[in-house]
């Protein structure tokens, strides 16, 4: 029955949240956007915030809902949603290597995983679930049966659960073409780099500069264009990962530049190892010459003896 609760809560509040992200992201783009990590109409983390919410001021003495300061509710809810958007967006990250949203383009980010104006908005809206959400929730599961309840919760798990499975699956099978893709445009940039190479190291010193400068948008140009290409053999469920995910972050600018330094360090050792054999090949005979004047010195030293 407890757990039954929580995870209806979860699943009621999984659907605000995405119905809140659809509208925002919606009436900013001036275009329809189905937001949210799942399949279905949920965005988990919101959710996970609002059933959190609920268990500490619904559990916890100390925290009583009735007795609790606005301005501490505000407080807890806002620091628990920070580490719970930071921490869910670190986990995405390491699981998929790609970002859901990013927070870089505004003030008091931090890694554009959160910002202090996302932060202060979750604030209030756990009040406003601590103080009139919280306790309509209560009115409800009372007066529901808890048989009810019980069979509620099983069903949306199940279709929950169905939907994190085709979600992980379809993800895998996008990953593995994003390493293909990575791999085609690593060579792609080789390719480049040897030309630039053939015409001199001057040439070569200057297209790796530019390219580490410009790797990030010309990786993603190039991605784009090869996706465009491939788009025919993506399932639906891939097509709609590609709409709702930010950016990739395993393909950033730090692995390109990394590979472009070692290639220039492995020509700087051999250019340099070639200016050494070339600069010893007439000193080598000084060596040879002076020695065998010293042979014949000293045998000439001997008959004088």
């Amino acid at each position: 029955m407890f757990l039954s609760v929580y995870f209806i809560d979860f699943v009621v509040f999984s659907f605000i949240g995405w119905i809140y992200e659809c509208t925002y992201c919606t009436c900013k783009t001036k275009h329809w956007q189905n937001r949210g990590f799942l399949f279905g109409p949920v965005c988990p983390i919101y959710g996970s915030g609002a059933v959190a919410a609920m268990m500490v001021f619904g559990l916890l003495p100390q925290f009583s809902a009735e007795n609790t300061p606005i301005w501490e509710v505000f407080l807890v809810c806002a620091a628990g949603s920070a580490v719970l958007e930071f921490g869910t967006s670190w986990i995405l990250e390491k699981l998929f290597h790609a970002v859901w949203w990013d927070y870089s383009g505004m003030p008091l980010n931090v890694q554009g995983r959160i910002c202090l104006p996302a932060t202060l908005g979750f604030g209030v809206a756990g009040v406003l679930i601590v103080r009139f959400l919280l306790p309509f929730m209560r009115g409800l599961h009372q007066d529901a049966h808890p048989i009810a309840n019980e069979a509620a919760a099983l069903i949306l798990m199940a279709v929950i659960s169905a939907d994190l499975a085709l979600t992980v699956a379809s993800l895998t099978r996008l990953l593995a073409r994003m390493e293909a893709l990575q791999h085609d445009f690593n060579e792609h940039m080789e390719e480049g780099y040897q030309i630039a190479q053939a015409e001199g190291p001057v040439a070569a010193t200057e297209y790796a500069a530019m390219t580490v400068k410009s790797a990030g948008s010309r990786a993603a140009a190039l991605l784009t264009e090869q996706l465009q290409k491939r788009t025919g053999h993506l399932t639906g469920g891939e097509l709609y990962h590609l709409h709702v995910i930010r950016h990739f972050k395993k393909y950033d600018r730090k692995a390109l530049a990394l590979r472009i330094r070692e290639k220039l360090a492995g020509k700087r050792v051999h250019a340099a190892e070639m200016r050494t054999v070339k600069d010893d090949g007439p000193k080598g005979d000084s060596p040879k010459g002076g020695a065998d004047a010293n042979l014949k010195s000293g045998a000439d030293g001997g008959g004088e003896a």
